[in-house]
């Protein structure tokens, strides 16, 4: 009459299968979270140490601060990347801090975006050169032509 037909482990098979691209999706994401994480401090940093830099009364301190105070910046605050590098350039009155990590991907081969060493972060951040006191006492001394 009716002839049934079953397969044992049908299920199972199907199952292994969700659960092995669920935590593979899981481990993808955490990842890229640490990267964007990552990516987003180490702009905030560089741009924060060459802004102090950059606001310093003698300008010819403002590098000699920005490579004294880099590595305090950069600090121990970043998720799963390796040593954090950062460089000083001066062009003029602008200044520039370049910082450079990498984010340490344990299946290389499976989890790269760029290239084969894994997720590299780089980031560039531009600040100019002002001198606060020169230009507080010229907005004063405009201020003081403009009464009389």
């Amino acid at each position: 009459m009716f002839v049934r037909k079953t397969a044992k482990g049908y299920m199972t098979v199907e199952a292994s299968f969700i659960i092995t691209w669920t935590v593979f999706l899981f481990v993808l994401l955490i990842y890229l979270s640490f990267y964007s994480y990552d990516k987003c401090v180490l702009f905030q940093d560089a741009y924060a140490v060459c802004f102090r830099g950059s606001i310093q009364k003698r300008e010819e301190q403002v590098v000699s601060y920005i490579n004294a105070h880099i590595k305090e910046q950069f600090g121990r605050k970043y998720f799963g990347v390796g040593q954090v590098r950062g460089s000083v350039d001066r062009e003029g009155n602008i200044t520039s801090v370049e910082g450079e990590c990498q984010v340490k991907v344990p299946v290389r081969q499976l989890f790269t975006l760029y290239d084969k060493e894994g997720w590299k972060i780089s980031t560039r951040a531009r600040a100019q050169i002002i001198n606060p006191t020169k230009v507080i006492r010229r907005c004063r001394q405009v201020g003081n032509i403009l009464k009389e």
